[in-house]
């Protein structure tokens, strides 16, 4: 069309090598004409490389500096932070609005995403029994692909799951609706849409402490075999139920042998005793022999918009 102007945003990557985070920031600014100004800064990204060699230890850094903002973004590049960066989606209206938007929660919102902030990232790095994790941003042409997240010890990282125990973690821990039950039943798939997640723990005491987790989930039935509903109703909600249970039940179960905490099981053990350092490690002893007991209630609430 005659007239019509499209702006593409303008970025400017500059790197360098540095034996820490803080000398590198100062030696930088010798390269640009313009002050760094982290205070506008919203979105810090991690080399997956960084991860799997040991701790961030300047992660204090980043709490210290005064003008970062303590509800900035934290996430993981693969296979690289720097390949994350060249990336510029067509969608951007200014350098870095996608994973803005992403982040945020207000372009998109999915259960496959999780937001990890950096006050968030801190506390989990020092708290005991509660682990940090990270979402991870792929690059894919000229687009991210975020459905996947990181779990780390007090050490480095430990497991990525996959963008289907993702979705499980996030509706079990971060109450993610929004998401879906999907369930095989002979030759036919039924999915229900989850508008309502809720979930608690308990962590039993003893020398193997059970584990057991509470969810409920209420959704529309989205896609399903025509009249199941009339059928048995309450058979299929019991069906989804325990299908739902054992794939939470592996999940966790993964994590643990994982040797990550990514729940905070061991806070909610050690609000049990008096949460000393001897408890903690009483704890992390009994962890890699804990089980679990999932119990889930499905609510139905529909068959969605049938016309």
């Amino acid at each position: 069309e005659s007239g019509r102007v499209i702006l593409t945003p303008v970025t400017e990557i500059v790197t360098i090598d540095a034996p820490s985070i803080a000398e590198g920031v100062r030696h930088l600014k010798s390269f640009v004409d313009k002050e760094l100004e982290f205070g506008h800064c919203r979105v810090f990204i991690l080399g997956k490389e960084l991860l799997q060699n040991g701790p961030p230890g300047s992660m204090s850094w980043f709490a210290r500096r005064r003008d970062i903002q303590l509800v900035s973004y934290f996430a993981v590049g693969d296979p690289d932070a720097l390949s994350v960066l060249k990336v510029q989606p067509q969608s951007e209206r200014y350098p870095g609005n996608a994973l803005f938007l992403t982040f945020g929660k207000e372009g998109t919102e999915s259960p496959y995403i999780t937001t990890t902030y950096l006050f968030d990232m801190v506390r989990r790095h020092f708290e005991m029994g509660l682990d940090p994790v990270l979402p991870v941003i792929r690059p894919k042409e000229k687009t991210y692909e975020v459905d996947r997240v990181l779990l780390m010890d007090k050490k480095k990282s430990r497991l990525i799951l996959t963008p289907e125990e993702t979705q499980l973690y996030n509706m079990t821990a971060n109450k993610a609706t929004k998401s879906e039950m999907k369930m095989s039943r002979g030759a036919d798939r039924v999915v229900l849409t989850v508008n309502y997640v809720r979930s608690k723990i308990d962590v039993g005491q003893g020398d193997i402490p059970l584990v057991t987790m509470k969810v409920k989930i209420r959704g529309l039935l989205e896609e399903s075999p025509p009249d199941l509903l009339e059928k048995d109703w309450h058979g299929l909600e019991r069906e989804l139920g325990k299908h739902f249970s054992g794939q939470v039940e592996e999940l966790l179960y993964k994590i643990r042998d994982a040797g990550v905490d990514p729940y905070g099981f061991g806070l909610h053990y050690l609000a049990s005793y008096f949460g000393g350092k001897k408890d903690y490690e009483r704890w992390v002893e009994a962890y890699s022999k804990v089980r679990f007991k999932v119990v889930t209630e499905v609510k139905i609430t529909g068959a969605g918009v049938v016309r």
